[in-house]
């Protein structure tokens, strides 16, 4: 849940300071995801806006880091006046990950309704490309297309992200080409883990206009998200030379031993497209981070100096479709296994 305060204008009836709560519910596997979200803004001059919001999406893996899957959401907004809008759509996605490069492409249809009580279709083609940069940073870019009945445009964004144990950070920008032609936009986001379940966050930027019929501006959010609900899986029982314990009620901490000489170490697995996240330096030659995972089997291979791909020490490992090997983590409901 994330409690805080907003500047942002919504279509051309409502604009100012609000303050905001956010209530999201998500669930993810390492080839499905699942988020649902709504918010409620009040703003300082009495207006509320209320916001809805969901996505799904599955993949199913064919080998050679190449999958394909469907994904689908949409959204709805209302304003206390009584206008509203909303926007629903669905597809195919396909992925292609080698290493530290992520590659997806989709295609989807759909229907958005306007402010201005109009329906329109649309059809939506994106390509999308991520590299890692080693050291957790992250670089992406991607172009957007969209055609409706009356509109057609292209957006294209580039962004850099940067995770860490504690720090999540990114900075985007996008312009845009055909109709609904605007000035560019960009957006800046911090997050930082202050609790187990306690994250403070920041954003600022320019949105666009869009085809619901809200208008281009600027805004800025602070607040704190808290993490509600309890885990309800049990621990995880660690096994050496790779530890897991969790960590609060929704994270596990990997702890590796690597006795050679590294100035710096990340792991990367099929979890999220193979893009390499950092550990932190323990004592002696033992190496932590924590993760999202749920229970299932992984593959991994940890990342040293940012360029040299192997296994933890005293882990077999397999080899790859790349000349490169791997690991395999087991994690049940309460037992953590490694090959």
């Amino acid at each position: 849940m994330l409690v805080g305060g907003v500047h942002a204008r919504y279509a051309d009836s409502v604009s100012g300071t609000a303050g905001l709560s956010t209530l999201r519910l998500s669930e993810s596997t390492p080839n499905t995801a699942v988020a649902v979200s709504g918010s409620l803004s009040k703003f300082a001059s009495g207006e509320w806006v209320t916001q809805i919001s969901g996505f799904g999406a599955a993949l199913a893996p064919l080998g050679a880091g190449v999958s394909v899957g469907f994904s689908a959401g949409g959204d709805a907004n209302r304003v206390q006046a009584g206008s509203w809008s909303g926007e629903a759509s669905g597809g195919v996605l396909g992925v292609f990950s080698r290493r530290g490069a992520l590659v997806s492409l989709g295609a989807s249809v759909g229907k958005v309704r306007t402010f201005y009580d109009s329906t329109v279709g649309t059809n939506v083609l994106s390509a999308r490309l991520q590299q890692r940069l080693g050291g957790g940073a992250a670089l992406s870019g991607g172009v957007v297309a969209v055609t409706s009945d009356t509109v057609r445009y292209a957006d294209a964004t580039v962004e850099f992200a940067y995770t860490g144990a504690r720090v999540r950070a990114s900075v985007s920008g996008g312009v845009r080409a055909g109709d609904l032609d605007d000035a560019p936009w960009g957006h800046g986001h911090v997050e930082y883990d202050a609790m187990s379940r306690l994250t403070v966050e920041l954003t600022m930027g320019r949105y666009p206009r869009n085809l619901v019929g809200f208008t281009d501006g600027l805004y800025f959010t602070a607040g704190t998200r808290v993490r509600l609900m309890r885990d309800s899986r049990r621990a995880i029982l660690p096994e050496r030379p790779v530890d897991i314990v969790r960590e609060g009620n929704d994270r596990v901490r990997l702890t590796i031993k690597y006795a050679g000489d590294a100035r710096s170490l990340e792991i990367a697995g099929v979890w999220n497209g193979w893009l390499p996240l950092p550990f932190e330096k323990e004592t002696g030659n033992r190496w932590s981070i924590v993760l999202d995972l749920e229970p299932g089997i992984y593959q991994y291979a940890i990342v040293v100096n940012g360029s040299e791909w192997t296994v933890p020490d005293g882990v077999p490992g397999e080899a790859d479709d790349f000349g490169g090997e791997v690991a395999t983590l087991v994690i049940k409901n309460g037992t953590a296994l490694r090959r």
